[in-house]
C-alpha cells in the first residue's frame, strides 16, 4: 500500500495581502489629509505585522490601506494592500482565499511594482490546492518577469518553489535542480530564510530516498536557521518533517514529538492547513504502529477541515490514509471505495505519481477481494503507466548513441570544416573589427547605467537615513521634553512654597534636599539625552588612558551619596586603591553614574538596600561591578535592557527613568574597546559588569 506522504514542501512568499472588507468611509477633509503617503505608511505598518506574525488585528489595518487606495485610486498603494491581503490569508492557511482574491484581477497589477510578488503568492496557493498545473505555468511566468526587472531575490525564490511544484508534479530530476540553483543563489546572497527553505525541501528528497540521516542533518540546520531568524511558519515544516523522517525511521516517540508541535505553533498562528497536515500525519504514524482506531479518527477530523475549507489535495491523502487503514483491518470493501475516491482527485489536479500509485492500490485492494474483473483494468493501467517510464529511459539510451554516432562523424567531417575555415578567415578581420565597434559601445552603456544605478542607490540610502534621523530627533524633543517638564515643576513649586514662608526649619531643609536630589536627576537625564544625541552623530571619540578606578568610584560615590541618603540606601566603594585600566575617564563616569543611579532606583527605601562598586580581573582584562540587591528583572525585562527609548519600570518610590540610560552605557563601553554585560534573579537584585582592558 501506499504509505501517502502529505507535507506541503516550504514555498517562499512575500509579507501581506486582503480580500475586501465593508468599506470605511471618509469624509472630504480626511481624505485629503489620508493621502498616499498615509496609504504607503498604513501598509509598510500591515507589512511589519504580518513578519512578526501578529494577531488578526493586522487585517483592519490592512482594509483601512486597501479602501483608502481605492478612493484615491491609487493603484500601487491598492497593489500593496492587496499583497498584504493574500500573505495574511496564505499565512493561515486559507489558499483557496487567496486565489478567489487574485485570479480574477491579477492582471490589473501587472504593471505595479508588486506583480511578481502576487503572481508568486498566487502561484503558491495554487501548489496548495493541488491545482499544480496552474502553479507551474505562473512560477514560470514570474520568473521570467522578475528576471526581465531585476529582482534577484524574488528569482531565488520563485526557483525555490518551482522545484515544489516539480515534486508535486512527480518530475523529481526537475525538483532537485530547481532547489540547487536555488541553494546556490541563497548562499551566495547569503540569504538565511531561503537557504533554511531549500534545506528542508531538500531533507524531504532524501527521506523518500531512505537517506535518513542526511535527511536529519538537513532539518537541524534548517531548524536552526529558523529559529535564528525568528520564523515560526516554517519552523512548522521542520517539525512536520522531522516527524515524517521518524515515523519512518522507527523512532515514533519522536516522531509524535515533533507532530504535537506543528499542532501547536499552527493553533497559536491560526494557521489551517498546517493543523490538516498534521492531523493527517498523526493518522499515518497511528496506522504504522497499529493504533487504528486513533488512526481513523485522526484522518477523519484532518479529511472534514479539508473539505471544510476547500483543500482537494488534503481529501485526497486523508481517504487514501483511510483506505490503507481499511486494508489492514481487512474491510476491503470501504477502502476500495476510498481510493476510488482519492483516484478522482489526483485526475483533476493531474499528479501522474499519486495516479499510478492509487491505481496500484486500487489494483491490489480488488485482487485481495477476489474480484479480478474489478482488478484488471487498473492492473493494465498501472502497467502502462510504469511501461511509459521505463519507455522514457529507452529513449533516453537511444539520444546518448545519436550523440556518440554524431561525434564519429563529426570526426570525419573535420577536414571539411577545416577547409571551409581557411575561406571564413578571409572575412574574420572585418567581423573583428565590427566586434570591436559594438564593444566599445556596450562598455560605455554599461558605464553609463552603472553610474546612473550607484547614483540612484545613493539618493535613496541618503532619503532613508534623512526619514530615520528626523524620527529620531522628534521622539529625542518629545521624551525630553516630558522627562524634564515635571522634575522642573516640583522644583518651582517647592521654591514657592519657601518664599511664601510655608515651610520652616527642617521642613525646609528636607525640601532643599528635594531640590538637591531631582537637580541631580534633572543633570543626569539631560547628560543621558546629549550623550544618546552626540553617539547617534558618531560624534563621540573615546580618548582611552590608563585610569585609577578607585577614585573615578570614589567621586561616583560622593555624586550620589544625598540622592543614596534621601532613600536610606548605602553605597560602598570596594574598589581596591591603585587598580587600573585602559578607559576614557569622562565616558566611564557616564557609565558608573547611570549604573549607580539605576540601581539606587531598584533597591528598597527601607533601610536594608545597598550598591557595592566592586572590581575584578580576569585573564581578558578588568571587571568594573555594580551590584545591587534590588528587586531584579524578569525576563522580558532582560531582553529590553540594552534598547534605547524601552519602556522604562519605575522604581521602588516610584521613580521614573529616561528609557536611555543602559543604552548609552553599552554603546560609551564599546566605544571604549570593552563591553557591558549583566546578571540579574527577580527579587534577588541584579550585577552590571562592565569589561575593560588592562592597564
Amino acid at each position: 500500500m501506499l504509505p501517502t506522504r502529505f507535507i506541503l514542501s516550504i514555498s517562499l512568499i512575500c509579507i501581506s495581502h486582503l480580500l475586501l472588507s465593508p468599506k470605511i468611509i471618509y469624509s472630504q477633509n480626511e481624505q485629503v489629509v489620508r493621502d498616499t503617503s498615509h496609504v504607503r505608511m498604513l501598509n509598510e505598518q500591515a507589512g511589519d505585522m504580518l513578519e512578526s506574525e501578529a494577531t488578526d488585528s493586522v487585517k483592519t489595518l490592512i482594509d483601512e490601506a486597501l479602501n483608502l487606495a481605492v478612493l484615491l485610486n491609487d493603484t500601487e498603494g491598492e497593489a500593496h494592500a492587496i499583497k498584504n491581503l493574500a500573505s495574511y490569508y496564505l499565512d493561515r492557511g486559507r489558499p483557496n482565499s487567496v486565489i478567489e482574491l487574485l485570479e480574477g484581477d491579477f492582471s490589473r497589477y501587472l504593471e505595479s511594482d508588486y506583480a511578481v510578488q502576487l503572481g508568486n503568492i498566487l502561484g503558491t496557493a495554487y501548489n496548495r490546492v493541488g491545482k499544480y498545473s496552474e502553479s507551474l505555468q505562473l512560477y514560470l511566468q514570474m520568473r521570467d518577469l522578475a528576471e526581465e526587472r531585476g529582482e534577484d531575490r524574488m528569482v531565488m525564490g520563485i526557483t525555490q518553489n518551482l522545484g515544489n511544484t516539480y515534486g508535486s508534479l512527480g518530475d523529481i530530476p526537475e525538483a532537485v535542480n530547481s532547489y540547487l540553483a536555488s541553494l546556490e543563489l541563497a548562499e551566495e546572497a547569503k540569504d538565511t530564510l531561503v537557504i533554511a527553505v531549500v534545506l528542508d525541501n531538500l531533507a524531504s528528497l532524501n527521506e523518500k530516498a531512505g537517506n535518513y540521516e542526511l535527511a536529519e542533518e538537513y532539518l537541524l540546520r534548517a531548524l536552526d536557521l529558523n529559529k535564528k531568524i525568528n520564523n515560526r511558519r516554517n519552523q512548522i515544516t521542520n517539525h512536520m518533517s522531522f516527524g515524517i523522517l521518524y515515523k519512518n525511521w522507527g523512532k515514533y516517540g519522536l516522531a509524535e514529538e515533533n507532530y504535537n508541535k506543528v499542532l501547536d505553533i499552527s493553533e497559536d498562528l491560526d494557521n489551517v492547513i498546517s493543523e490538516i497536515q498534521g492531523l493527517y500525519n498523526f493518522g499515518l504514524l497511528y496506522d504504522e504502529m497499529e493504533e487504528y482506531d486513533r488512526a481513523i479518527d485522526m484522518f477523519e477530523k484532518s479529511l472534514e477541515m479539508s473539505r471544510e475549507y476547500g483543500i482537494g489535495i488534503g481529501a485526497f491523502y486523508n481517504q487514501n490514509g483511510m483506505a490503507n487503514v481499511y486494508v489492514d483491518l481487512g474491510e476491503n470493501d470501504r477502502a476500495s471505495e476510498l481510493f476510488e475516491q482519492a483516484l478522482e482527485i489526483a485526475e483533476s489536479v493531474g499528479a501522474q505519481d499519486l495516479i499510478r500509485e492509487t491505481v496500484k492500490n486500487l489494483h491490489e485492494t480488488y485482487e485481495k477481494m477476489g474480484d479480478t474483473l474489478s482488478a484488471y483494468p487498473y492492473l493494465k493501467r498501472y502497467t502502462a503507466m510504469r511501461d511509459s517510464l521505463a519507455e522514457t529511459e529507452r529513449e533516453n539510451a537511444l539520444a546518448k548513441q545519436e550523440v556518440e554516432l554524431g561525434l564519429r562523424l563529426e570526426r570525419e567531417n573535420r577536414e571539411l570544416a577545416e577547409t571551409a575555415l581557411k575561406a571564413e578567415q578571409r572575412n574574420f578581420k572585418i567581423t573583428i573589427s565590427l566586434l570591436g565597434v559594438l564593444l566599445v559601445i556596450l562598455m560605455i552603456s554599461v558605464w553609463l547605467y552603472r553610474n546612473k544605478k550607484v547614483m540612484n542607490n545613493k539618493l535613496r540610502s541618503q532619503t532613508e537615513e534623512l526619514i530615520s534621523v528626523n524620527k529620531e530627533k522628534d521622539k529625542l524633543l518629545s521624551v525630553l521634553s516630558h522627562d524634564l517638564r515635571s522634575p522642573l515643576s516640583n522644583i518651582k513649586g517647592v521654591v514657592y512654597l519657601i518664599r511664601e514662608n510655608v515651610l520652616k526649619g527642617k521642613d525646609i531643609n528636607k525640601a532643599l534636599d528635594e531640590i538637591d536630589a531631582k537637580l541631580q536627576s534633572g543633570i543626569n537625564t539631560l547628560t543621558n539625552y546629549l550623550q544618546w544625541a552626540q553617539s547617534q552623530r558618531d560624534g563621540i571619540v573615546a580618548d582611552v588612558e590608563p585610569i585609577n578606578l578607585y577614585q573615578t568610584a570614589k567621586n561616583v560615590q560622593e555624586e550620589f551619596s544625598m540622592a543614596a541618603r534621601n532613600k536610606n540606601v548605602v553605597v560602598l566603594n570596594n574598589v581596591q586603591e591603585n587598580t587600573r585600566a585602559l578607559a576614557d575617564p569622562h565616558l566611564l563616569s557616564v557609565i558608573l553614574r547611570n549604573l549607580v543611579s539605576n540601581s539606587i532606583k531598584f533597591v528598597s527605601a527601607d533601610g536594608a538596600g545597598k550598591v557595592t562598586l566592586n572590581v575584578r580581573e580576569t585573564e581578558n582584562g578588568v571587571q568594573l561591578q555594580v551590584i545591587d540587591n534590588g528587586e531584579g528583572m524578569d525576563e522580558k525585562q532582560r531582553e529590553n535592557v540594552f534598547k534605547a527609548f524601552k519602556p522604562g519600570s519605575k522604581g521602588t518610590d516610584g521613580e521614573k527613568g529616561t528609557g536611555l540610560g543602559l543604552s548609552i552605557c553599552k554603546g560609551l563601553a564599546e566605544k571604549q574597546g570593552g563591553s557591558i554585560s549583566f546578571d540579574s534573579t527577580p527579587g534577588e537584585g541584579t550585577v552590571f559588569n562592565v569589561h575593560m582592558q588592562k592597564a
